[in-house]
């Protein structure tokens, strides 16, 4: 004798699926939060970096190694687009004795800051400059064009419309309509075995994976990130026993790692345990019946000040 099959919770496997669907959500927020931390550093440090250029090229304008000045000032420009920089490469050019370098670095100075306090100092040395290369035989660099905005478009006038031409063969006749069959008629469940299910969170389980995936990789980049606080911790130290004058950059570079740490290691403990709630929630609806149809997508999204991620959820 065969028995009926009790009826599927519908309720418990919704509520299942709401928590399954905030698991997403919250494990997506970590990931795009760590994207955009991710940059952080490597803007600081490139500051960083321009900032010891930049000072040991002013150590080599004072000893008058003024070639050698030029090289680290260019390198500080290239990591920080500050127009200081053009004027210090025009100055250490200029006596370094290269007169076109010079006149170029003062143009290209005066193009970003055409109304600097010292003008007339700069107008007069240009001057100088292009007559030094005129009695040497040499090109100077002409001056910047002036930038004109660009002229106004104007829409055309609107010209005389035209009709499509009629199809070279007429379109084929539409079939007679059909009449629509009766519907079935709706026969009696047969008494057998249950409703047949499917591996409903198979989806949580991969995401579960991913998400406790990116989870141990933020734990290792903060892993490494506590390696370069202690480094930097150790250099100030042993600075200060050795009597060694101290260097604040260190110091800047040491707080900076001892932050991306600190976020990086809770933003991968939260992942790994969202992701290890992903898997759980995907084991227990391994063999529910089907009752909705859903489907999750993600992507990167990448901007020029940051990153992040976007995530989407289709019933």
């Amino acid at each position: 004798m065969f028995a009926l099959a009790p009826p599927a919770d519908f309720s418990r496997a919704s509520s299942r699926g709401a928590v399954g669907r905030a698991a997403i959500a919250l494990a997506s927020g970590l990931i795009a939060l760590a994207v955009v931390l991710a940059a952080g550093p490597a803007r600081a440090e490139d500051k960083t970096a321009a900032k010891e250029h930049y000072t040991h090229a002013r150590s080599l304008y004072d000893l008058g190694h003024f070639a050698e000045a030029a090289q680290e000032f260019e390198a500080a420009y290239e990591l920080k687009n500050d127009p200081a920089f053009l004027y210090d490469l025009a100055q250490s050019y200029r006596q370094a004795g290269n007169p076109e370098r010079a006149l170029h670095f003062y143009r290209t100075y005066l193009r970003y800051v055409p109304k600097p306090a010292n003008r007339a100092e700069i107008d007069q040395r240009i001057a100088a400059l292009e007559q030094q290369l005129a009695q040497k035989g040499g090109s100077t660099e002409p001056p910047p064009p002036p930038v004109t905005p660009p002229p106004a478009t104007t829409t055309p006038p609107p010209g005389p419309t035209t009709t499509a031409p009629p199809p070279a063969f007429p379109p084929p006749a539409l079939p007679p309509p059909v009449a629509p069959e009766p519907p079935p008629v709706a026969s009696p469940p047969p008494v057998g075995p249950a409703t047949p299910t499917v591996d409903r969170g198979r989806t949580l389980r991969i995401a579960g994976i991913a998400t406790a995936g990116v989870g141990a990789f933020m734990v290792l980049v903060g892993l490494i990130e506590y390696g370069r606080a202690k480094s930097a911790s150790d250099e100030v130290n042993t600075e200060a026993v050795t009597g060694m004058p101290f260097d604040p950059s260190v110091e800047h570079r040491g707080q900076s790692a001892q932050t991306a740490e600190a976020w990086f290691l809770t933003l991968g403990l939260l992942a790994g345990a969202g992701g290890a709630a992903l898997w759980y929630f995907g084991h227990q609806r391994r063999a529910e019946p089907e009752a909705t149809t859903y489907r999750v997508s993600a992507a990167p999204v990448i901007a020029p000040g940051g990153g992040g991620a976007w995530l989407r959820l289709r019933f």
